[in-house]
């Protein structure tokens, strides 16, 4: 059993938005449908639960508003990993869909909303108050840091982020119609990664990072030499190397001026509110 810091959880490919740059590859250029099938995720948890023992578990899309089962995919990995720490990302328009007092089912969740939009800043704050009016006793705080605003609020059975991220690093050049790496310094690019001690669980396979595990499985060429971990793989020598450069960095950019900034309008098209 490998204990590690984070593991995001990929549920969704699909998403309701269209960001410039998304690291899962969810925008209109790669016009990726569909979720990870509720069997597929609970063969995973069976699979994984016995191999590694994060602290954080990421759910991870797309977006994960758009399961169909998304709540028994938040029992599910509660099951299996009872101790870890559920943060659910999402940004926050289907929340209107679901019962509000489901949030409080879970144990320990966390749920990060971020925000794309300032225009539809307020639209989904009253989402989100509809959460918080399920129940008394909430404690408020707000943090800044580098750009990213949060507005956070915690309650004994849930915490609830609303996020700003302003930027993004974009982890791909898409020219032609071609996904490219940057080919840039590992450790430069390593320096200013967003998540660097984030692997990821893909359709059963262990990644580096979510930007190659969406990247492979779009992007089949001898441009991005890497390969996912099965259970049966070398765990090990991956977990060893969680949080340090290595050739495959080499795919992001080493300089912030390839970043994406989320809050302008024309960087984000919503497809689906409703």
């Amino acid at each position: 059993m490998y204990r590690i810091k984070r593991l995001d959880f990929n549920v969704a490919y699909a998403c309701n938005l269209s960001c410039k740059g998304c690291i899962s590859l969810s925008n209109d250029e790669f016009k990726r449908k569909g979720v990870e099938p509720l069997q597929d995720i609970k063969e995973q948890c069976e699979t994984w639960s016995k191999i590694l023992d994060p602290s954080v578990i990421s759910i991870f899309g797309g977006e994960p508003l758009l399961h169909p089962k998304i709540e028994k995919v938040l029992s599910l990995i509660r099951e299996y990993w009872p101790q870890s720490q559920i943060r659910f990302i999402t940004n926050g328009y289907l929340l209107r869909r679901y019962d509000p007092n489901m949030w409080f089912k879970f144990g320990a969740l966390e749920m990060q909303v971020s925000i794309h939009r300032l225009d539809h800043e307020q639209m989904i704050t009253e989402e989100i108050k509809k959460i918080v009016r399920c129940k008394t006793g909430w404690q408020a705080k707000r943090t800044s840091s580098g750009g990213h605003r949060q507005l956070e609020l915690h309650h004994d059975e849930l915490s609830v982020y609303k996020s700003k991220f302003k930027t993004f690093v974009m982890p791909y050049k898409f020219d032609n119609g071609k996904l490219e790496p940057f080919k840039s310094d590992p450790k430069k690019a390593h320096s200013i990664c967003g998540s660097p001690d984030t692997p990821i669980l893909y359709k059963n396979k262990l990644y580096k990072c979510a930007p190659i595990a969406n990247i492979l499985d779009l992007d089949h060429n001898d441009l991005y030499n890497y390969e996912g971990t099965e259970a049966t793989g070398d765990i090990e020598a991956l977990v060893k190397m969680i949080n340090k450069p290595e050739k495959i960095c080499s795919m992001c950019p080493e300089q912030r001026s390839h970043s994406i900034d989320h809050m302008k309008k024309e960087n984000v098209h919503v497809k689906n509110i409703d």
